[in-house]
């Protein structure tokens, strides 16, 4: 006794059933290639007109700013705005943006740390653009950057 795949009926259902097979697997595959191809139109379009992430705003608004600090050591943060806001969640919204604002800061200055204090010798100020820097007392402003970006030094 061998054992034998079953034979398909000779009154020609067997062959449908292989060819309905058939079709549905070639349009699997067809479905398949043609959802890949839109994928890859879609990464090739978007990739050439992608607006700038904020990190890489932040890196280069303080590009010159880093060239005019030592590579290393601790260096004062100002940038805290009036707490604006009528309500404690429009205060808690400023307070949270104020301190992405400085995260931003320390990651585009890093290895530098930035500490919110006036101690050491250098300053960062970083406020909104078009406002007037109030200048710490005992500091002279030694580089307005613009874009509310300046940098303060201790005077002699």
């Amino acid at each position: 006794m061998s054992a034998r795949a079953p034979e398909l009926p000779e009154n020609g259902h067997g062959s449908w059933v292989v060819s309905r097979a058939r079709l549905g697997l070639a349009l699997v595959l067809l479905y398949a290639l043609a959802s890949g191809a839109a994928w890859l139109k879609l990464a090739a379009s978007t990739t050439g007109r992608s607006a700038p992430d904020e990190i890489s705003t932040y890196e280069r608004r303080f590009q010159e700013v880093r060239v005019a600090l030592p590579a290393r050591g601790v260096v004062g943060y100002l940038g805290r705005t009036d707490p604006a806001g009528r309500t404690p969640a429009e205060r808690e919204a400023t307070s949270l943006l104020d301190f992405k604002r400085y995260l931003l800061a320390q990651y585009a200055l890093a290895p530098v740390v930035l500490i919110e204090s006036t101690e050491p010798d250098f300053v960062i100020g970083n406020f909104d653009r078009g406002k007037a820097p109030s200048t710490p007392a005992g500091f002279g402003i030694q580089r307005d950057f613009g874009n509310g970006l300046v940098l303060f030094r201790r005077s002699p």
